[in-house]
């Protein structure tokens, strides 16, 4: 009985050790939580911001992506006991960069909605179906039966409801006043009015010739 006893926790410790070896540290948690956010929150400011400066925004938006798809390694290959097939892995990358585009779609266009109005009201419905759509794929529970159910039905309302609610908002919204673009406009003088001109001096009139004739 004794002996048993022992065995079993013997059994119970060499479990416990394994499953800490196996159980992610909170600093590669924390490492990977920081490289979704940072990557999806790139991407936000970058697609809403794309038309201020082309160039620059879209090296941002790929630096977002590929910091995003860094998180994504680490969160689903790294941190995980059993590393997914080659299928599944290209099936994990694909989906978790159309993932991080559709939070970057709903980030960008609720913080920006009074900037960018028109844009923000097809970018926020658009990014929530996308990012469902994305995550079911994603997601190894995930299934064409989740793409089609009640709650597929209710983020469609959503996202149908939140088009037409920011569109009608746009149409109140002055986003000139509240442009991204630090260039000033030149200001415009009034034109001068010609009859306020003030009089060219008279050219003077030639000085008297003090030199007298003379007659040979």
């Amino acid at each position: 009985m004794t002996v048993q006893n022992d065995l079993s926790r013997e059994d119970v410790a060499s479990y416990e050790a394994e499953l800490a070896k196996r159980t992610p540290s909170l600093y590669s948690r924390y490492i990977g939580a920081m490289l979704y956010f940072m990557g999806a929150a790139l991407i936000a400011g970058a697609v809403v911001h794309y038309p201020v400066n082309p160039g620059l925004y879209t090296i941002i938006c790929v630096v977002g992506a590929f910091v995003f798809l860094l998180g994504t390694i680490v969160n689903e290959f790294v941190l995980v006991d059993e590393r997914p097939r080659l299928s599944r892995a290209i099936s994990l990358v694909a989906f978790s960069l159309l993932l991080s585009f559709g939070v970057g779609l709903v980030g960008g266009g609720i913080q920006h909605f009074e900037q960018f109005p028109e844009r923000s009201a097809w970018m926020t419905p658009i990014g929530l179906l996308m990012s469902y759509v994305a995550f079911i794929a994603k997601d190894a529970k995930g299934g064409l039966r989740h793409l089609v159910s009640p709650f597929a039905a209710g983020v469609v309302l959503v996202a149908a409801l939140t088009w037409f609610g920011m569109s009608a908002l746009a149409t109140t919204v002055d986003s000139e006043s509240h442009s991204h673009d630090s260039t000033p406009a030149p200001s415009q003088a009034p034109a001068e009015d010609p009859t306020l001109a003030k009089p060219t001096d008279a050219p003077a009139a030639p000085a008297p010739d003090t030199h007298t004739s003379h007659s040979h």
